[in-house]
């Protein structure tokens, strides 16, 4: 029997979604402060829009793949919905940055510098979020050592 890791109901990909929204939109509002100080309104709001473009890309993937993915012990399942999701979500960057780039007054670099301050962000919360979540790496039913030692053949 597989222990249970996150609360009862709850899915992992949302555990960690929660765990990794709250600290990228922190700091994110904080570089676009920053942004806006140095930069002008102009470079505020395009921090701010490079921020929102940011938290929907991470966050929508993680949300999809939380939706399709219920069993997590399918590695299979797994990477392929994971790489699926991941493919979509880079060509549809690539649409906005397309249509970002083409935007009169739009401060690319400041969107860049909140979009890149919160992919930092993200990842480190996100990797703290999995951390605590104590996702298990392996079957303890199919420990070769654990089965020796309930049958008390160690």
């Amino acid at each position: 029997m597989t222990q249970q890791t996150a609360p009862q109901g709850d899915n992992l990909f949302h555990v960690v979604l929660r765990g990794a929204l709250l600290p990228t939109a922190v700091a994110g509002i904080l570089t676009s402060i920053v942004l806006a100080f140095f930069r002008g309104v102009d470079g505020g709001v395009a921090g701010l829009i490079g921020v929102v473009i940011g938290l929907a890309f991470f966050a929508s993937g993680l949300f999809i793949v939380g939706r399709f993915v219920k069993d997590t012990t399918e590695p299979m399942l797994f990477m392929a919905v994971g790489m699926a999701v991941y493919f979509a979500q880079v060509l549809l960057l690539l649409g906005v940055l397309v249509v970002a780039r083409r935007a009169e007054g739009f401060d690319s670099y400041a969107a860049g510098i909140a979009l890149l301050v919160c992919v930092l962000v993200w990842q480190g919360a996100q990797m703290r979020a999995w951390r605590r979540a104590r996702v298990p790496v392996y079957d303890p039913s199919s420990d070769p050592t654990r089965q020796v030692a309930e049958k008390g053949l160690s």
